[in-house]
């Protein structure tokens, strides 16, 4: 019996050490959960605290598309691949001549590149309507650029490379910081900037040129559309267009009213190569108006629609028949049509006549019934977009409804592509390039010279209509921008009786101008008090501290200063040294005061 009790106890020994054991483990495994949920919680914080990079490529050559390797996230410089730093403070080069300039900007935001996109300038000839051939300044050699479609979140690079003989730059609709807004530095000729955005908020925005004067270089094609994908609205299976609308006048590109006004860059292409959908199914247009001038009121025939003010999928739809959209904004349409047909859409008014007409052919393919539901969920329960290159395609099969969304952009920008039948101008030729003939390099002198002069005239013309716009006034660091009439004299040059006075010359907008500030070099005693005056007439202009290579330097900035004579600018030296300053609109136009 005392044998049997031993065994017992001992039984009981050993399933209590196991139990122990266990217990041990579970603790363990406990534990480096926790080291590994910390650690997470740890890298995620780092990387919401990292830095987004806005990178101007300080070359004396012209950037090479082909060299940007999206994969590796490299670019080519000077035949040389550097790849792209981490975004961190410890991988910031030092700033010498021909090294790679950055900008910082800190965001709230995990912002890390994972996408790169490149967007060329390039002036181009291109047919806008049936013997229309005109001369455009494009992104990629088409009117409009090719679309943009992003994730909600996602970040993407977009590698901006200007090939054009006169400054531009690329401002995106949406959420970003200064450097990415796109207004300056401006990008000259065989420059590259790197803009880094991420796509919010969800719904159809857009990009364009923000060169002076803006309308003049959106009328003449730097514009294109920008989708960003919502990441928790659930989208219901639809066949997706993308309408870009933009206007195009063949004498004057400021005026009120244009000769067309296209649709995704070709009049009424729209009529001759139809839109198609199944009966039943749904259709998806995200309408964009980038004119400059009046508003589109968009509407569909034999139809009415749900949409979704200014684009954004965030906002309520309303229930329309038509649907204005102004300039610089846009609209998600989603409509079903409850008869089959072929029916019209356009932009009701002036418009429709000039350009702005389309066709919808609506076939009996065994789509779903007509239903009056804004929003819902595709098959998969979550948003799901294929693209397409033919009209026939719906996802599956052309008689099935739709199981996925479908989207035609491809379609479209092809068949502009097809239909502009662009031709883009090469300025290098005209450069002293071997193997060109005279007559090249004549031409390309006289295409130079002509987008110069269109330029200019734009330049002259854009603010005329109002001579009291108002100047941006920055108050810091002892200077002060006014608008004072009893500072300037007869002929127009500042004239300053306690200090020295800068005169921003007439022409500095131009690149080819011999004098931007004069004096250029100024000498004063400490304690002076400058004061710049811009007499360039009706052309905007800065007095920054700092260089176009560097960027500000955060001495002193005038901010906006119009070109109506009257618009000044003061600042007291303080300290010895010498002081470079430039135009952030115009970074050509440089100067120095040196303080003794």
């Amino acid at each position: 019996m005392s044998h049997k009790i031993h065994r017992i106890i001992d039984k009981l020994k050993l399933t209590e050490k196991n139990h122990y054991l266990v217990l041990l483990s579970s603790l363990m495994v406990f534990v480096l959960l926790s080291i590994n949920t910390s650690l997470s919680i740890t890298i995620t914080d780092i990387i919401k605290n990292n830095i987004a990079i806005a990178q101007l490529t300080n070359q004396t050559t012209t950037s090479n598309a082909a060299g940007f390797d999206s994969e590796k996230n490299t670019t080519t410089n000077e035949g040389k691949n550097s790849s792209l730093p981490s975004p961190s403070l410890s991988s910031i080069p030092n700033t010498t001549t021909g090294e790679e300039n950055y900008a910082l900007s800190s965001y709230k935001e995990a912002f890390v590149p994972n996408r790169q996109i490149t967007l060329v300038t390039e002036d181009a000839e291109i047919d806008i309507a049936p013997g229309k051939r005109v001369k455009a300044w494009t992104f990629n050699g088409t009117v409009p650029g090719p679309t943009i479609r992003l994730a909600e979140n996602e970040n993407v690079t977009i590698k901006y490379i200007n090939k054009s003989p006169i400054p531009h730059t690329i401002h995106f609709h949406g959420n970003h910081d200064d450097l990415n807004d796109g207004v300056f530095p401006q990008v000259m000729l065989n420059q590259t900037y790197l803009y880094n955005i991420t796509g919010e908020p969800a719904g159809a925005l857009m990009y364009h040129c923000h060169a002076p004067p803006t309308s003049l270089h959106i009328r003449m094609g730097m514009y294109g559309a920008l989708i960003v994908d919502p990441k928790d609205k659930p989208l219901p299976p639809a066949k997706e267009f993308v309408m870009v609308m933009g206007e195009y006048s063949l004498k004057d590109q400021l005026g009120l009213e244009a000769d067309y006004y296209i649709i995704n860059g070709y009049a009424d292409q729209y009529m001759h190569n139809p839109l198609q959908i199944n009966h039943g199914d749904l259709m998806r247009l995200y309408v964009i108006n980038l004119g400059t001038s009046i508003p589109v009121s968009f509407h569909l025939h034999s139809t009415t629609f749900f949409a979704y003010p200014s684009g954004l999928w965030d906002n309520d739809p309303i229930y329309a028949q038509t649907v204005s959209v102004a300039p610089g904004d846009a609209s998600i349409i989603e409509a079903k049509w409850k008869y089959p047909g072929t029916f019209l859409f356009h932009s009701h008014g002036l418009q429709e006549e000039r350009g702005n007409m389309g066709q919808i052919n609506i076939v009996n393919g065994g789509g779903g019934s007509e239903s009056k539901t804004a929003g819902g969920v595709n098959a998969d329960g979550e948003n799901s977009t294929v693209s397409s290159n033919s009209q026939t395609t719906n996802g599956s099969s052309s008689h099935l409804p739709l199981t996925k969304s479908v989207s035609m952009f491809d379609w479209q920008y092809e068949l502009q592509k097809k239909l502009q039948k662009p031709q883009i101008i090469n300025y290098s030729q005209g450069d002293g390039a071997e193997g060109n003939n005279t007559t090249d390099k004549e031409r390309n002198n006289n295409e130079t010279s002509e987008t110069k002069h269109i330029q200019k005239q734009g330049e002259s013309l854009s603010l005329s209509a109002d001579k009291n716009l108002l100047t941006n006034i920055t108050d810091t660091n002892n200077t002060d921008v006014t608008l004072m009439n009893n500072v300037v004299n007869q002929q127009g040059k500042g004239e300053n009786k306690n200090g020295e006075s800068i005169s921003i010359v007439p022409g500095s907008s131009s690149p080819s101008n011999k004098i931007f500030y004069e004096p250029t070099d100024t000498e004063v005693k400490l304690g002076t008090e400058v004061t710049w005056i811009n007499n360039d007439k009706n052309m905007p202009h800065t007095v920054t501290s700092g260089s176009s290579d560097t960027g500000p330097s955060g001495v002193f900035d005038s901010g906006i200063m119009t070109g109506d004579g009257s618009s000044s600018f003061k600042h007291t030296f303080d300290k010895k040294g010498e002081f470079q300053y430039y135009c952030t609109f115009h970074p050509w136009m440089v100067a120095k005061v040196t303080v003794t």
